[in-house]
């Protein structure tokens, strides 16, 4: 009876060992389906995400300026000292560098001197054609007034002959009848006849060589006429001065027009904007300008933009006007608010991939954005105005190698 009580208790404790195993590897394999539904302590203390995240297109850019000015000089000089030195910063009417323009001006006084020359010469021709169009209308009066007293008999000259003439004939009538009454011998007829004779062949002779002084001097209007009138007889004198003269007057003023430039002051280059930086300096003092070389450039820095490439594929979703998040990468605990300005009318590759170029403003930029600085930039599709937030909430996305999408998630 004892042995029985024995293997009682021994098959109760093997029964409740066996309960208390089987109870173990449940509770074992229960224990991760119950994790996966319930929430870490890690994750009941983290921030829920906002129900929507506002929709953007992210991308690289880099700083730029719209507006760049290049210096160049175009004339004779050299520099004499240099006041600035490669990104230095500058302000309107800063001066850059001196120049030594003393053999440019001594040009623009050969010029000078040249052009009065010539003008001097113009008053003389001036005064040449003046004196031969005064002889040419005497030499025409003249001529009218011969021919009109050789018509009208008027001519003094032919009338003392024709007076004599006419005398002689008076006195040789008288003779004749004088000679019948034998009052005057023959020989003083004869005479008196030789003399009426000879008065007739002056007065004939007389009134030829008029004639012929008149077709003389219609000869020589003719020919003083045709010289005047002949093509480009005016240009080969007169106005071939008058060309000179304005070339002359062009030459002087583009040779001064050189020195009277907005960044030219006291033969020093000076600075032509507000708010610039030096750059490319491309001369050392002592050093002769030419007009292929630049002077230098002066960036405007209050034109300064982004410019940034999309992808093709989030084109469509970019408006003109989008509000842009703007974070350089040399500090980004820094950012600026911006918004599109500009998006280009033609896509080009990059690395392979088709982009197209944009420009987006700077509307709060200060001295710590610089130009050709790489910038992040972070544009909301669903606003249209320069009101871009200034550190936007939610968690940027991965970003690729030239644009990313934030999509909206409900």
């Amino acid at each position: 009876m004892r042995k029985i009580w024995i293997i009682l208790l021994v098959l109760v404790v093997v029964g409740v060992a066996g309960l208390l195993l089987l109870r173990g590897k449940w509770n074992t394999s229960s224990q991760p389906a119950n994790a996966v539904n319930q929430p870490t302590a890690a994750e009941a203390d983290a921030p829920t995400e906002t129900p929507q995240e506002r929709a953007s297109i992210e991308a690289f850019g880099v700083v730029k300026a719209t507006n760049v000015i290049n210096i160049n000089i175009d004339f004779s000089a050299r520099v004499r000292e240099l006041y600035v030195k490669e990104g230095q910063k500058v302000t309107l009417g800063e001066p850059l560098l001196a120049l030594d323009v003393d053999e440019y001006r001594n040009q623009i006084r050969d010029v000078e001197y040249e052009l009065l020359v010539a003008k001097f010469d113009l008053k003389k021709a001036e005064k040449d054609l003046k004196k031969t169009e005064t002889e040419l209308t005497q030499l025409a009066a003249e001529i009218t007034k011969k021919e009109t007293a050789l018509l009208t008999n008027t001519d003094y000259e032919l009338n003392q002959l024709q007076a004599d003439l006419a005398k002689a004939q008076q006195d040789l009538e008288t003779k004749r009848e004088l000679a019948k009454i034998n009052g005057v011998s023959q020989q003083e007829v004869a005479a008196l006849e030789k003399t009426v004779a000879d008065l007739n062949r002056s007065l004939q002779s007389q009134r030829q060589k008029k004639v012929d002084e008149i077709e003389k001097l219609k000869a020589e209007l003719a020919l003083k006429q045709i010289n005047k009138d002949l093509p480009g007889a005016e240009l080969t004198a007169l106005n071939m001065q008058k060309e000179k003269i304005t070339l002359l007057e062009n030459k002087l003023a583009m040779l001064r027009k050189k020195l009277d430039q907005n960044f030219i002051r006291n033969n020093q280059i000076i600075s032509n904007v507000k708010n610039g930086i030096v750059v490319e300096l491309g001369y050392t003092e002592g050093d002769l300008l030419t007009p292929e070389k630049k002077v230098l450039s002066i960036i405007d820095l209050d034109s300064l933009i982004v410019e940034a490439n999309i992808a093709e594929e989030f084109i469509k979703d970019l408006q003109i006007g989008a509000g842009v998040v703007i974070t350089p990468v040399a500090d980004y605990d820094r950012t600026y608010r911006g918004k599109v300005i500009r998006r280009s009318a033609v896509a080009i590759k990059e690395n392979g991939e088709t982009v197209i170029p944009v420009e987006i403003s700077i509307d709060d930029r200060n001295d710590f954005l610089l130009p050709n600085f790489n910038v992040d930039v972070k544009i909301y599709i669903d606003e249209t105005d320069s009101k871009a937030p200034a550190v936007p909430g939610e968690d940027s996305p991965h970003r690729g190698d030239s644009t990313g999408l934030m999509a909206e998630e409900k």
